[in-house]
This record gives C-alpha cells, structure tokens and sequence, in this order.
C-alpha cells in the first residue's frame, strides 16, 4: 500500500512474527511525509476482511457468494492482484470466461509475478489452443 500524500510505500511496524493487532499513532503514519493513515488502514484491514470471507465460501463452494464478498473487497482497494486473481478464479467457477480472463489480466497489471493469475491465464490459453485444434 502507497501513502496517497507522498507515494511512499508503507511497511507496518512489525512486533515481533506479527503485525501488531492495533497501531499505535507511530505505526499508522507515513514514515516519510509523516501523514496520518489510520483511515486508509482501516479501509484495508475490511478490505482483507472481505477478502478472507470470500476464500472461506469458495472453500464451501458458495461462488455467487463469494464473489460479492471479493467484490466488496475490490470496491475498498481495487490495487490489490490478490484480490482480482480470485476474482477471475471465481467467474470462472461460473462459467463467465471472459470476466475471468479480464480479472486475471487486471491481477497481472498490479502484480506481474501474481501466480494465481499467471497460472490460470496460461491454463486458459491451452485449453483455448487445444479447442480451435480439436474441437468437439
């Protein structure tokens, strides 16, 4: 996540292996401009929570639900590749190719090495590729 004051990129202070549960004023500031973003951390600490709701309802195999979760998500950080990996994972789950392929390529322009969306837009290729050359 970027400080929308001064674009530097914001690191969490870290207690310890964990993300301190609840920042301190040192630890929702910008370490470079010094801007408060307690707002912005809030927006994304729900946006993680949407997030986490729709992987455990695609584990449930709940996609319909899953992607109103993720799209909630999408709608309070759409910069993240994680959050459109899935989002193509489950259009795709519901047979709406095309949304999927667009997810993927949009996971793949705010994170190139995503793996999720890599894999799944090379999948897609061959299928695509073995389908022209042998069609049923």
């Amino acid at each position: 996540m970027k400080c929308p004051v001064c674009g530097a990129v914001y690191r969490p202070v870290r207690g310890g292996e964990q993300i301190q549960a609840s920042p301190t004023p040192q630890a929702s500031t910008c370490r470079r401009c010094k801007a408060d973003l307690s707002d912005l951390l809030r927006l994304y600490d729900q946006a993680i929570w949407h997030h986490k709701q729709a992987l455990d309802l695609l584990s449930q195999k709940r996609y319909s639900e899953a992607a109103t979760y993720n799209n909630q998500a999408l709608a309070l950080h759409y910069s993240n590749a994680d959050f459109h990996a899935l989002a193509g994972k489950l259009s795709a789950l519901q047979g709406k190719f095309r949304e999927a392929i667009s997810s993927w390529q949009q996971a793949l322009k705010f994170d190139s090495q995503n793996a999720v969306a890599d894999h799944c837009l090379q999948l897609m290729t061959k299928i695509t590729e073995n389908y022209y050359k042998h069609p049923i």
